[in-house]
């Protein structure tokens, strides 16, 4: 099945990432929380504000990037403060705080590199489809952590370039079209049944990564396979 596919799409935080999300995003919201306590009254306040913007990307219509809609939101409801501080704070974050939260994190960063690597080889197009509601420098610094780079892949989905996001549909469209590519020769890999398996509705071939699992309950169907990293990778060496 994999030998007829050009292009996969691998998901990053609880797949190649080998990270509990739950866990990561705690870290990263108290983070946040901490850094922008001076632009809210409170630190619950200022994570609510947050959750408000990053649903309002989720739903995104498509009529703009998730990045705007994310700051369009975000700052009517922050209403005080300079604006181009608070991006420039923003910015020094994503710089020089969030790479530390790395050091909080149990990590395998030694078979995701195989995996892309063995890929590459056979020349196969890799797309980074990870949830487009990240800043590309919060993305690739994440990358760094799994033991991978930038360069290995020839898309990489961040809120700055993509106009809709998981679980929608619509994302694997618009990203099928960004890339130039058929659904009939795409595999989906990740690790989450809600988010990921989306992409089984527009016809790409899904592949649910066990490790990490996320499964709230409901899905549309089932993958077109599951197990874990080091299956995925055993998989690849025998069917390409």
């Amino acid at each position: 099945m994999l030998a007829e596919k050009r292009t996969f799409l691998f998901d990053l935080d609880g797949t190649l990432l080998t990270i509990e999300l739950d866990k990561f995003l705690k870290l990263y919201f108290n983070a946040l929380a901490e850094e922008f306590s001076n632009i809210t009254s409170s630190r619950d306040e200022f994570i609510k504000i947050l959750m408000s913007s990053t649903e309002k990307m989720i739903k995104n219509s498509g009529e703009k990037s998730n990045q705007e809609v994310f700051m369009k939101n975000f700052f009517e409801k922050i209403k005080t403060g300079n604006r181009d501080k608070i991006i420039s704070q923003f910015n020094n974050f994503y710089k020089n705080i969030f790479p530390e939260l790395k050091k909080q994190l149990d990590i395998d960063d030694s078979t995701p590199p195989q995996i892309i690597n063995y890929l590459k080889s056979r020349n196969k197009r890799l797309v980074l489809a990870t949830n487009p509601i990240f800043p590309r420098e919060a993305v690739v610094e994440r990358l760094r952590w799994a033991g991978l780079k930038e360069g290995d892949f020839d898309f990489i989905s961040s809120y700055e370039n993509m106009e809709s996001a998981k679980p929608n549909p619509k994302y694997f469209v618009d990203l099928l079209n960004k890339i130039g590519e058929k659904a009939d020769k795409t595999v989906m890999i990740g690790n989450d049944i809600q988010e990921d398996m989306a992409a089984a509705e527009v016809g790409i071939t899904t592949y649910i990564i066990e490790d990490y699992i996320i499964d709230r309950g409901s899905s549309t169907g089932n993958p077109d396979w599951r197990g874990s990293l080091k299956e995925f990778l055993e998989m690849l060496k025998k069917e390409l």
